[in-house]
């Protein structure tokens, strides 16, 4: 059956089935992932296979009792009988006096394009194979370069969402991501795993591009230099270093959910200036082309363009449709979910930090770290903000000039108090931090650098 039947019709049953079993509401989440990827360690290509993910998610509501299930594939038969494991786990559940219900459709929704593409959606295992072979070809013209771990993918994504309250929304889009991770070895010198990435809806990036840019990094860290000492220094974040310290800090303290628990940092700061007047922060489902642009969340409420920070004052926080009405508020069309086997919560879409005006010269003026990775964000404290991270690699700057690699050197801070306080210039472009993250460069002075001996 489920060869005959879409995603959308099955989720229609589905929400049938849900009220027969005794649900006064009923929402299916259904998800097609499939396509092929290319998998390359230590300079041979090591698989070349098919991947696929496919599953619904069902969300029940008895009264103000909820209950939630999910089950892999489209059988109707197993989606059945995961409907009526959500009614029975409704019915076994305390109530829930915040529930309001499932949400209506959004009065019209984004046509944003730059989504879908037929030869992203036709390439198969040969395309990525082609593309894994020109990643291996640039990694052997450069000298002393491993490609220890690289990647090519291409898929398509089909979502559906249907509610018993009349959202019927489905959205196909596709996308190719591109991923290195190489090392250098010149005169004994190893040099640590530099990762690049590029990802696009439309098309596959150029592959030797991203294997080229983790190289430029690596050659950096051919060179040691061993004079810096223990202490405070200005310090110039790569995008993705930025974008992990703001997504466990900052990002965190602006999610719908942690403001109503009370844990957001900027709880009390609506309308305030809480970071530096150089941070507007901007999260845009309906961008263009966007990493993570759909027409409608995990709810099937309108994805938007919202200014969550502008130029250091906190304009709002992200919010699905439950947290969104517990706050007095409409859901930002922000319901994320991880696949179908999660429940809906606030999250991100595109996330960007818009850039400033200074220019590479400007930014690697005087004595200067560039952190091009961190190790240990994840142990960031996201309620004080608190944070020890191992840059690896730092490359030290004299004036512009690099000097050369500065291994063992931690981190630490407070990174709520650094974003704004510290916020010397953020660059002028802005680059994919990674998937859905976009960001500049950003100098920060007064950072604690300890530096191993």
């Amino acid at each position: 059956m489920a060869s005959r039947i879409s995603p959308a019709e099955l989720g229609v049953m589905a929400a049938r089935w849900a009220i027969r079993e005794g649900a006064t509401e009923a929402e299916i989440y259904i998800h097609v992932f499939r396509g092929y990827s290319a998998d390359i360690r230590t300079n041979k290509i090591e698989t070349v296979a098919a991947i696929e993910d496919v599953g619904v998610g069902i969300r029940v509501a008895v009264g103000k009792k909820t209950g939630f299930s999910y089950t892999t594939g489209m059988d109707a038969q197993r989606v059945r009988e995961a409907v009526k494991r959500a009614v029975k786990q409704a019915r076994a559940a305390p109530e829930d006096k915040w529930w309001q219900g499932f949400p209506e459709p959004s009065k019209s929704y984004p046509e944003p394009g730059g989504m879908f593409s037929v030869a992203v959606a036709r390439a198969g295992p040969k395309t990525v194979l082609e593309h894994a072979r020109e990643m291996l070809d640039k990694a052997s013209s450069i000298k002393d370069l491993v490609l220890a771990r690289g990647s090519v993918s291409v898929y398509t994504l089909e979502r559906a969402v249907v509610n018993t309250n009349g959202v019927y929304r489905v959205d196909v889009g596709t996308a190719a991501l591109v991923t290195a991770g190489v090392t250098m070895r010149k005169d004994g010198l190893i040099t640590p795993m530099i990762y690049d990435m590029d990802m696009s809806r439309v098309a596959i990036p150029e592959s030797d591009a991203v294997v080229e840019r983790a190289a430029e990094t690596a050659k950096q860290c051919t060179t040691l230099y061993r004079g810096l000492q223990t202490g405070k220094y200005t310090v110039v974040l790569s995008p993705k270093v930025f974008a992990e310290l703001m997504e466990e800090t900052v990002l965190y303290s602006l999610r719908g959910d942690i403001y109503v628990r009370g844990r957001s940092y900027y709880g009390n700061r609506l309308g305030e200036q809480a970071l530096s007047e150089k941070i507007t922060i901007v999260d845009d489902g309906a961008m263009r082309g966007g990493d993570a642009t759909w027409r409608f969340d995990g709810e099937g409420v309108a994805t938007a363009r919202k200014v969550l920070v502008e130029k250091g004052v906190v304009r709002g926080f992200v919010f699905d449709s439950y947290w969104g009405r517990r706050a007095g508020q409409e859901s930002t069309g922000n319901a994320s979910r991880d696949g179908y086997a999660s429940r809906p919560h606030p999250g991100y879409t595109n996330v960007v930090v818009e850039p400033g005006d200074a220019a590479s010269e400007e930014l690697l003026d005087g004595r200067v770290l560039v952190v091009h990775q961190v190790q240990g964000a994840h142990t960031t404290n996201p309620d004080t903000g608190e944070y020890s991270v191992l840059a690896n690699p730092a490359i030290y700057y004299e004036n512009g000039e690099p000097k050369g690699w500065v291994p063992g050197i931690v981190l630490s801070g407070n990174f709520y108090k650094e974003i704004a306080s510290n916020v010397e210039a953020l660059s002028k472009t802005v680059e994919k931090a990674y998937p859905g993250m976009y960001m500049p460069w950003i100098r920060l002075n007064g950072i604690t650098v300890a530096v191993k001996s």
